[in-house]
């Protein structure tokens, strides 16, 4: 009838406790403990999802109580829920015959007797609400009044309680312990220890998106991902292998466990969901489902979203690809009403079917089933008139994936033919909205491609035949640095957009051209600008009535190639943070902020810090095939191989792509950067003549590419290199383009042609304050032979202040070594990588945590460490940090 489970608690912490247990939940276990420990309550209410780490929070809690406890643990059933008292049969039956037939008031006090010995109560813990009688409730609830028992009940929210538990919680006697889903980075720790070793942000976010972060799904998942191959190990990191997911017995249990108990129309709308797609309350209604909604959203089986832009899901999207998956008898029913809700049921299929691709990472897949569904009908007039949106949906995804893997002409030529059936659509419905707004996407994303293509000057017209019809519009100013309004002389101004997020998008792409060019300090302003407005839709509460987070996370991707463009490292620094951080749950974006983070950390001269975010990128861009980012991050792995003395690694890395101003290939931002880390390993290899040649031929390709501001940012690194030859042209540019980084490549310009050290150092702070620390760096660095120690000291301190603002744990080496105060003799004696090892085993760091930072194998560590003992004459880590307290105790007496 119901199960009891009895355990002793507080001896010491269990293995599962230790292996499952995040790092971020141990404050709801200490604030569950402490309500256990003491008798001021009855126990406690511990509220959160299915899979959130409810249990794990409460066997730590337990595992870790000052004295030893005696625990039950009693969950219901529905059966037992029918009958009185059934949820205590275990407990009753340990009571005598005559305690058991006794009054209400009798049995309570006999099981307080059986329950509290001497004083000591018995914690029980209730892990179905739902599932318990009204009888047992109420003497459940009365024992904890009476600190007879400490009650742990579980549950998703606090209705799910029984009435008289839920009045113990409202007097203060049941406190609420809220544990809340695992964010991604609780996620992505989970998974490495349950695969025992790292895995690439692609592949922990695309796991934490599927299962909506549910650790008892994940656990399954794993298992079935690393058995089929789909997870898949990379040269020590594991990583999403294309390919579609086969699952196992576990998962399939839980698909049986979501249909059952619902009825024929819920089990149909839901199967439909799954197989067509999210859909709006307007189709529900036209489709007359909505009743069917009711048993589907009461089991959280189905999200509901806000108007106009919100849309009715399905919550946990792993159980979409197990539905889409299964057949049964109703397969037909199924069908009709699939049907029934889709203009175009063919459309909404092979929607779901490449965003399910796009999941993932199944590029190759994807843009076969695009080309299959082109072939057979899909972009005409006709599919165009029929269901728009999701036409147009089908298509970006098709032809992003198609950028991704570097091939943008047949992306190019599959939008032009696309658009041309849309526009011819249009003519015959020249006032359709959903045309419309179609056709507006592909503008915009025909604007990109010319971006990515270098074609800047192609976007105001791309932009300008996107919009319907020109009114004003008072929302295109922006402020100026000097607190005054003015509008943005721009092409998307004074047009009607068919959404703020279309809006938006075509607003963020201006800007990319513009940053390009010679407009980057108007580029800034329109990234203030839009991000100041998503913001403030977010405090209103309104953001999910304007804009799907997808749009959002694609918003923000093109901001943060503005501001790399524009030289606000800074500010792509932390915007990059965010996005990696799992603001939105798309794992996309969260791949592309935690890569655009490393190679700023690289830009930046933090070599340790880069490859421990950019070597599990690799190694996922090498599984997956992705071309468009794989040449950058080479580049940059090469370079702070290179930094680390590891120079054959480093050639090794070099060889394998061309140089790019050797290839006839556009020029991006991603592309120049690969060719300066490239210069800069050549540069660190004891070549810096052959890195300056290098970057005069860069500087002269983004001439002709007309990219004034990668054009500025090669000549700033030449002159670092010594090219004092090229001020003269890099201040003639720095006048004609204005923006946030040309003021300090301006100064270092003048300082070299008036030979002012002064104006050299100011230029230097000036980049380090916007994050460009990679002309502010001092090794290698011709510029800093004319300056004096004030002014060198006057750079490290702008150094420090700008990895500052990035955060605690972003300075890795604040001050360049040789040039710290306090630095301990024994260093001198060390290599530049023996000394960092040192330096973090006195830290605390263990061996795996330092290889992981490193980029480097464990045994790689240990070798190194070896070195030190024998060097330094140690024989472990406490000997090391008493020697290195010795030597700082020194160098203070000094």
């Amino acid at each position: 009838m119901s199960n009891a489970k009895v355990q002793t608690a507080g001896e010491t912490p269990t293995r599962h406790a230790e292996r499952e247990h995040p790092a971020a939940l141990t404050k709801h276990a200490a604030e569950l403990r402490a309500h256990l420990a003491e008798g001021a309550t009855g126990g406690a209410i511990v509220v959160g999802r299915s899979g959130s780490g409810r249990r794990v929070a409460i066997e730590e809690a337990l595992a870790h109580l000052p004295a030893p406890a005696k625990v039950v643990h009693l969950s219901g059933s529905a059966y037992a829920a029918r009958m009185r008292h059934g949820a205590l049969t275990f407990l009753l039956s340990q009571l005598t015959a005559n305690q058991q037939g006794a009054s209400r008031h009798e049995l309570v006090h006999g099981l307080a007797r059986l329950l509290c010995p001497e004083g000591k109560r018995t914690i029980i813990t209730l892990g179905s609400p739902t599932l318990i009688d009204a009888e047992s409730a109420a003497i459940l609830a009365q024992l904890a009044a009476m600190r007879k028992i400490a009650l742990v009940a579980v549950c998703e929210r606090l209705a799910d309680l029984p009435e008289d538990m839920l009045a113990l919680h409202r007097s203060g006697q049941l406190p609420r312990v809220t544990v809340p889903s695992m964010n991604l980075i609780e996620t992505r720790t989970f998974l490495e220890a349950e695969i025992g070793g790292p895995i690439s942000i692609f592949a922990a976010a695309a796991l934490w998106h599927l299962t909506h972060s549910n650790r008892d799904l994940l656990h399954e998942l794993v298992r079935d991902l690393v058995a089929d191959g789909k997870l898949t190990l990379e040269d020590g990191c594991w990583v999403f292998a294309p390919g579609s997911i086969r699952f196992g017995p576990a998962l399939m249990a839980y698909r049986a466990r979501a249909l059952a108990g619902l009825d024929h129309g819920e089990r149909c709308l839901l199967r439909a969901l799954a197989i067509g797609g999210p859909v709006t309350a307007a189709e529900l209604r036209r489709a007359d489902l909505v009743d069917d909604l009711a048993g589907l959203r009461s089991r959280e089986l189905v999200t509901v979203g806000e108007a106009p832009v919100g849309s009715i899901g399905i919550t946990v999207p792993i159980l979409g690809h197990m539905l889409r998956d299964m057949e049964d008898e109703h397969q037909e029913e199924v069908d009709q009403t699939t049907a029934r809700l889709h203009a175009d049921e063919h459309a909404s299929r092979i929607l779901t079917e490449v965003r399910g691709m796009q999941e993932l990472g199944n590029q190759e897949a994807l843009v076969a089933v695009v080309d299959d569904f082109a072939d057979c009908g899909g972009f005409s007039t006709e599919a165009w008139q029929a269901d728009a949106v999701r036409q147009a949906a089908i298509l970006k995804t098709g032809v992003e994936t198609l950028c991704a893997l570097g091939e943008r002409k047949r992306a190019e030529k599959r939008l032009s033919r696309a658009t041309a059936q849309l526009m011819a659509a249009l003519q015959e419905h020249p006032d359709e909205a959903q045309l419309n707004r179609a056709a507006q996407l592909l503008h915009v994303k025909s604007a990109r491609i010319a971006l990515l293509d270098t074609h800047a000057e192609a976007v105001p017209d791309l932009l300008a035949t996107a919009t319907r019809a020109a009114h004003a519009n008072p929302s295109t100013a922006v402020a100026t640095s000097d607190g005054r309004t003015r509008p943005i002389e721009g092409t998307t101004v004074g047009t009607v957009w068919e959404t703020e997020a279309l809006h938006f998008k075509a607003l963020a792409v201006e800007a990319e051209a513009w940053a390009m060019t010679a407009r980057q300090r108007e580029a800034v302003l329109v990234v203030q600008r839009i991000l100041s407005d998503i913001e403030g839709l977010q405090l209103t509460g309104v953001l999910d009535q304007v804009m799907t987070p997808s749009d959002c996370a694609d918003i923000e991707c093109t901001l943060l190639r503005v501001q790399l463009l524009a030289g606000e490292w800074q500010s792509a620094a932390e915007a990059a943070a965010g996005l990696a951080a799992g603001r939105y749950a798309d794992p996309r974006s969260i791949a592309y902020g935690e890569l655009v983070a490393g190679l700023l950390k690289a830009l930046s001269g933090e070599a340790d810090a880069a490859l421990g975010m950019l070597l599990p990128s690799l190694h996922q861009l090498t599984a997956s095939v992705d071309a468009a980012e794989l040449a950058v991050v080479e580049a940059a792995i090469a370079y702070c191989m290179a930094d680390q003395e590891r120079n054959s690694e480093a050639v090794e890395l070099l060889l394998r792509s061309p140089r790019i101003t050797e290839r006839d290939m556009p020029l991006t931002f991603f592309s120049w950067a690969a060719e300066i880390f490239s210069s800069l390993a050549v540069a660190r290899m004891d070549n810096s003549q052959a890195a300056a040649v290098r970057l005069m031929a860069l500087a002269d390709k983004a001439r002709d590419h007309g990219t004034t501001t990668l054009e500025m940012n090669s000549l700033a690194l030449a002159l670092r290199f010594g090219r004092s030859d090229v001020a003269s042209r890099l201040g003639s540019l720095c006048n004609s383009a204005p923006g946030p980084a040309a003021s300090g490549f301006l100064s270092l310009s003048r300082g070299t042609l008036e030979s002012d050290p002064s104006l050299i150092a100011q230029g230097l702070e000036e980049l380090a304050d916007h994050g460009l620390m990679l002309y502010a760096v001092e090794d290698g660095n011709a510029l800093f032979s004319a300056l004096g120690h004030k002014d060198r000291r006057r750079v490290f301190a702008a150094m420090v202040r700008s990895r500052d603002d990035r955060g605690p744990g972003t300075a890795t080496e604040s001050v360049p070594a040789g040039h710290a105060d306090d630095k301990p003799a024994w260093l001198d004696q060390l290599t530049k990588r023996e000394a960092q090892v040192a330096q973090r085993v006195i830290a605390g760091m263990s061996n795996s945590d330092i290889a992981r930072l490193s980029g480097v194998s464990v045994r790689t560590v240990e070798g190194h460490l070896y070195q030190v003992y024998s060097k330094l004459q140690v024989r472990n880590r406490q000997e090391l940090t008493s020697l290195d307290r010795a030597s700082r105790g020194t160098v203070e007496a000094r």
